[in-house]
């Protein structure tokens, strides 16, 4: 999925469940570090295209126009770093931050899951076995998405954006 849906769809989840609890800043930020900011190691990667390693990190494959997938992007990624970060930041700061962190981060792969990718590997770093799934088509579609199936994931934002503006007039 593109950003915008990445953002908006853990903000909104955030906002249904956590509007009493918490500010809309709140919400904003921990929606965009973990449910959008985990495609940066992507972007950075895509940019240098010097080789499959960057800051340590082998990437799993190199796809045309630079989609990038590291091992932090899957299951794997999530338990290592997710779950650490949460019970850090619920532990020592506010209890609910735990699930201000778990929430985007889990959404986010689900949304790489449910669009159409080249390169999901479940269980990266241990497998290097690649499975497609998917039924929404990536906008703008790279060089390798050959076919035409799938659902454009523009209907997807225009849902997003529609169901933002309708929580963000209940609720404030």
């Amino acid at each position: 999925m593109n950003p915008f849906n990445h953002f908006l769809i853990s903000f909104n989840v955030l906002l249904i469940i956590f509007h009493r609890y918490s500010g809309i800043g709140e919400l904003v930020i921990f929606s965009l570090i973990f449910g959008t900011l985990l495609d940066v190691d992507g972007l950075v990667c895509a940019r240098r295209r010097k080789s499959n390693h960057r800051f340590g990190i082998k990437l799993i494959k190199k796809v045309d126009k630079g989609d990038l997938r590291s091992w932090l992007q899957e299951p794997f990624g999530f338990l290592i770093i997710g779950v650490p970060i949460g019970l850090f930041l619920g532990f020592f700061f506010k209890p609910v931050y735990f699930f201000f962190v778990i929430i985007p981060y889990a959404l986010h792969i689900i949304l790489d899951y449910i669009t159409i990718h080249e390169t999901i590997r479940p269980l990266a770093p241990f497998s290097k076995k690649i499975i497609k799934t998917g039924v929404f088509r990536p906008k703008p579609a790279p060089a390798w998405f050959k076919q035409n199936n799938g659902i454009s994931e523009n209907y997807v934002l225009i849902l997003n954006i529609l169901i933002t503006v309708l929580l963000l007039l209940i609720y404030f």
